[in-house]
């Protein structure tokens, strides 16, 4: 998803729309907890400012796999959300700079995947492993502290 300023002009003024199936697996970190990404749907429409502004309204549509957060077993997450994206030349703009003289999509739409994922994923069959925390800390409690417990400030 990488355009030239000249194609985008072009493109402009006949079908400002684009729609497209892309692979976002290059970015994607081998440490992290994400196991797999799908193929990503991405179709959205741009409009250019004054030859200065290039706008972007994206829909984003995927899978992720990732760990469960309890168990590590692999959970499929689905994500479906918007992005607006504005790109500029001007280098005192808040916006993303144009990199020489094309705009490429794809960092961006793998930048807005990775946000989107949760902190944390509970496979459905981790859910009902219950974790009793008193009872957890009562046996590594210090017999001779255990009145201590009580004790509050």
């Amino acid at each position: 998803m990488k355009w030239t300023i000249d194609q985008l002009k072009k493109q402009a003024y006949q079908d400002n729309t684009f729609e497209s199936v892309v692979d976002v697996s290059q970015y994607m970190p081998k440490d992290e907890d994400i196991l797999d990404v799908k193929a990503v749907n991405v179709k959205g429409e741009f409009e250019i400012e004054d030859d200065e502004y290039y706008h972007f309204d994206i829909q984003i549509k995927t899978t992720l796999t990732v760990a469960c957060s309890r168990s590590l077993k692999p959970v499929e997450l689905a994500l479906d959300f918007d992005v607006s994206e504005t790109f500029s030349h001007d280098e005192k703009d808040d916006y993303r700079q144009i990199d020489g003289i094309t705009i490429d999509l794809l960092p961006i739409i793998w930048s807005n995947i990775y946000l989107e994922k949760p902190m944390r994923v509970i496979h459905p069959d981790a859910q009902d492993m219950a974790f009793d925390e008193k009872e957890t800390r009562e046996e590594e409690i210090n017999p001779t502290f255990k009145d201590l417990e009580d004790y509050k400030s």
